[in-house]
């Protein structure tokens, strides 16, 4: 036989159909999420199977983006063209599962070109995908104004034009964002290393600005544990991003299950 390293990956083969006839899964009877996520990703999967309650498939897609050497803004530009380039074919693909409701399980793109440009990627996405999105920006807003907070701290493993972005989204919402801790780390997977006493410590200092809720961006930073623990210390919200769009994802599939350890959002809303 003939090798097709030359054919592209997700090339249609003659003959290829596409049933759209849906049945019941045996091990997700409530729901399938589809949920993308980039290649150097290595925390959204396994948190979120974590968080995924009886009767529910998580159905996961890593698209193309690479562990960039980041060492300056123009870096993180790289890694964003990445994305940008790569999210329709991993919505493609996932769109073969039947999904149920699709998750961009990055919260970074979900701020660029602030509130314009996050509201355009949604109905994108939305368009693109046939099923409702769950996105970090929005989610996160759904958030502040469920406990009624209006100053709020961000703390991220971002340099400054991501983080720009999201200030950016924030304050045309309504939002005073009073604190910014960027941890500035080296590539994505040095984003997954942070451990949980600097990440103690980065929540402590975006505590020291007085916010009404601290959110953490980045969804390769394995902070949820740290931000249910953080809520008990600071009696205030702590939300990680990661468990708040998967809570957003299933509040609006009508999945309102309470999982525990992953903090008050999950626990109690």
């Amino acid at each position: 036989m003939t090798p097709t390293s030359n054919m592209p990956s997700d090339a249609q083969i003659q003959g290829t159909t596409h049933d759209s006839e849906r049945y019941v899964n045996a091990i997700g009877p409530r729901g399938v999420i589809g949920i993308m996520t980039p290649g150097p990703n290595v925390n959204v999967e396994n948190e979120m199977m974590d968080m995924r309650p009886e009767g529910v498939i998580n159905a996961i897609d890593r698209y193309y983006v690479p562990n960039q050497k980041i060492g300056a803004n123009a870096d993180w530009e790289i890694i964003m063209k990445h994305v940008a380039a790569n999210l329709d074919d991993s919505v493609r693909r996932l769109k073969e599962t039947l999904m149920d409701h699709l998750v961009l399980g990055m919260s970074s793109q979900s701020y660029m070109g602030g509130e314009k440009g996050s509201f355009a990627l949604l109905e994108h996405l939305q368009r693109v995908s046939g099923v409702d999105v769950t996105m970090g920006a929005q989610s996160a807003e759904q958030a502040f104004k469920l406990c009624g907070a209006k100053r709020i701290a961000l703390l991220t493993p971002y340099y400054p034009v991501i983080e720009h972005n999201a200030i950016s989204y924030f304050t045309s919402r309504g939002f005073e964002v009073v604190h910014v801790e960027g941890l500035k780390c080296k590539s994505i997977i040095h984003v997954a290393s942070q451990g949980y006493d600097a990440l103690r410590d980065a929540t402590l200092r975006c505590a020291e600005a007085k916010p009404d809720a601290i959110l953490q961006l980045g969804t390769n930073l394995h902070y949820c544990y740290v931000a249910a623990d953080a809520e008990r210390w600071l009696k205030m919200p702590v939300f990680a991003s990661g468990p708040v769009i998967y809570w957003s994802a299933l509040r609006k599939m009508g999945i309102n299950d309470k999982i525990k350890g992953f903090g008050s959002l999950l626990e109690h809303h």
